[in-house]
C-alpha cells in the first residue's frame, strides 16, 4: 500500500475540519454549558449572599478554581461519548466505516480532536470569561490562574515537606510535576473514556467508570503484594495467605 494511500496531508485536512464540525454539532451546546459553568458558579453565588442579605460577594480565584476543575472532569467524561459514540451505532457507524479517509487519518483525526483542538478551546474559553469577570467585577483583581496556582502550591509544600530538600527550588520542581501530571492524568483519562465511547454501546460514561475501578481494584490486589515482597514489607508465605483468603471469598461470593 502507497504511503499517501495510509496518510494524506491534503485529505487529512478536510476530514479533520469535517470531523470537527461533526463534534461541534453533537457537543457544541454541552461544550458551551460546560466552558459558561464558572461564570453560573460566579453569578449563583452573588445571587445566594444577595437573597440571604450579605450583599454580592464575589467568589475569589480559588473557588473559581476548583469550578473549572470540576467543569473540566465533566468535559473529559462526556466529550469523547458526544464526539465519537455515534461509531458503535449499526447504521451510523457503518456510515462513518464507509468514509473514503484511511483508518490512521480517522484515528489521528480523533486524537487531535480531543486531546489538543477541544481541551484547548475549553481552557481558552474559561479563562476568557474568568479575566471578563475579574474586568468588570470591582472587587475581584485575580484570575483563575491564581487560584489554580494556590492549588499547586498547597500540594507542592507538602511534597517538598516529604521530600529530603525541604526548600523553594524543591516546592519549585515539585509544581512543575503537578502541572505536568495533571496534563498527562487528563489525557490518560480522556483516552480511557474515548476508549469507552468507542466499545460500549449503551451507558458508554457509566460503564468505562464502572470497568475502570473494577481494573484498578484488580491491579492494586495483585500488585501491593509484590510491592511489599520487594521491599521486604512482606514474606512469601503472608503472600501465599492473603491469596487463598481472596480466593476462598471469591468462591464463596459466588
Amino acid at each position: 500500500m502507497e504511503s499517501n494511500s495510509i496518510f494524506n496531508i491534503q485529505r487529512f485536512g478536510k476530514y479533520l475540519a469535517s470531523d470537527l464540525k461533526r463534534c461541534v454539532a453533537n457537543f457544541g451546546v454541552s461544550f458551551l454549558v460546560i466552558t459558561l459553568t464558572g461564570v453560573f458558579a460566579y453569578l449563583i453565588i452573588g445571587a445566594i449572599s444577595m437573597a440571604t442579605g450579605s450583599g454580592w460577594v464575589s467568589a475569589n480565584a480559588l473557588a473559581r478554581a476548583i469550578f473549572m476543575c470540576i467543569s473540566a472532569v465533566v468535559l473529559i467524561i462526556i466529550m469523547p461519548e458526544k464526539c465519537y459514540g455515534f461509531i458503535t451505532d449499526k447504521r451510523r457507524g457503518a456510515s462513518w466505516l464507509m468514509l473514503p479517509v484511511s483508518t490512521t487519518e480517522k484515528f489521528v483525526s480523533m486524537l487531535v480532536n480531543t486531546l489538543i483542538i477541544i481541551p484547548a478551546a475549553f481552557i481558552g474559553g474559561a479563562l476568557l470569561l474568568d479575566f471578563l469577570i475579574v474586568l468588570l467585577d470591582p472587587n475581584l483583581d485575580t484570575t483563575v490562574i491564581v487560584g489554580i496556582k494556590e492549588v499547586f502550591d498547597v500540594i507542592a509544600v507538602k511534597a517538598a515537606a516529604e521530600s529530603e530538600v525541604n526548600s523553594l527550588i524543591s516546592e519549585n520542581i515539585a509544581n512543575g510535576r503537578i502541572f505536568l501530571t495533571s496534563i498527562d492524568d487528563g489525557a490518560m483519562s480522556i483516552l480511557i473514556f474515548l476508549l469507552g465511547a468507542l466499545y460500549f454501546k449503551k451507558n458508554k460514561a457509566a460503564k468505562t467508570i464502572l470497568a475502570w475501578l473494577a481494573v484498578a481494584s484488580v491491579i492494586s490486589v495483585c500488585v501491593s503484594p509484590l510491592m511489599l515482597m520487594i521491599t521486604g514489607n512482606i514474606d512469601m508465605d503472608t503472600v501465599r495467605k492473603m491469596v487463598d483468603r481472596f480466593m476462598e471469598s471469591g468462591f464463596t461470593y459466588f
